[in-house]
């Protein structure tokens, strides 16, 4: 064999296997992990951070969960107005179909929000959560948690009606759908939890136009020793262990001077 031979064999040998090598890394699947496994999906990257939160089987615990084919109320008031309610979460992202797979919808709703955001806010207030509950929107496509709040005091609000001593309801997307087959999906917000019933929070909320009822912004819970953030967004989370007092105090200085501006 001629030295051109043996080279062209040997260019020939080298390209067959770097043409293998590509086909396989082309063609492999990607795995896909069930519900129980499959971490929240990350933030896209940005000069956001998230901060350390909860691990995901913590996040999923606070979260209710809803039947995807849940039967409507008897009672047609009482149906009237929870279509009201839920046609705000319309055009939502959930699976129409049985999936155990959980999925997190990556936003940029914290981008420009302070630690207390008091200017993006109808109402800032200290309340207890009653109770909860998951609920699919009128159009099948969205699910959200509503959470009764009992009203400590109000901070700050532009409604006559909403005062001390109030029960209202406060809402956030999120929750996890159960479907026919017995599959669970838990879908949510990158960076958004969601309240516990029984606890006293600090909220920052906006008003549901042409309702009584108020979005979480945000919030802080109020542990009797220290402050917790709701949300995983690093400026929410510099307030975790904070003491109770300065925190609520910090919070009020920030209305006054949305008052003032």
């Amino acid at each position: 064999m001629t030295s051109n031979t043996r080279h062209v064999a040997t260019t020939s040998v080298v390209i067959c296997a770097t043409l293998c090598l590509i086909f396989v890394m082309v063609v492999r699947p990607h795995g896909s992990r069930p519900d129980s496994t499959q971490p929240p999906s990350p933030p896209k990257a940005s000069g956001r951070r998230q901060g350390p939160g909860p691990s995901f089987d913590e996040i999923k615990k606070h979260f209710p969960k809803v039947d995807y084919d849940a039967p409507e109320s008897a009672d047609s008031v009482e149906r009237t107005k929870r279509r009201e309610k839920g046609k705000h979460y319309d055009k939502g992202y959930i699976s129409t179909r049985p999936t155990n797979h959980s999925s997190s919808l990556e936003s940029e709703w914290d981008f420009n929000l302070p630690e207390f955001p008091v200017q993006q806010s109808d109402a800032v207030l200290i309340g207890k959560t009653l109770s909860g509950g998951a609920f699919i929107s009128p159009d099948k496509t969205g699910v959200y948690t509503e959470l009764s709040l009992k009203v400590e005091e109000v901070l700050y609000t532009d409604r006559d009606s909403l005062t001390n001593d109030r029960t209202i309801a406060i809402s956030r997307m999120g929750g996890i759908v159960r479907y026919q087959t017995g599959d669970e999906s838990l879908f949510r917000i990158v960076g958004q939890n969601m309240p516990t019933v029984g606890k006293r929070y600090l909220f920052f909320l906006k008003a549901i136009p042409n309702s009584d009822d108020f979005q979480i912004v945000t919030g802080y819970e109020l542990s009797p020793s220290s402050v917790i953030a709701l949300d995983d967004p690093m400026q929410f989370r510099k307030q975790n262990g904070r003491d109770v007092t300065d925190v609520i105090q910090a919070a009020k200085s920030a209305v006054q001077q949305k008052r003032s501006n």
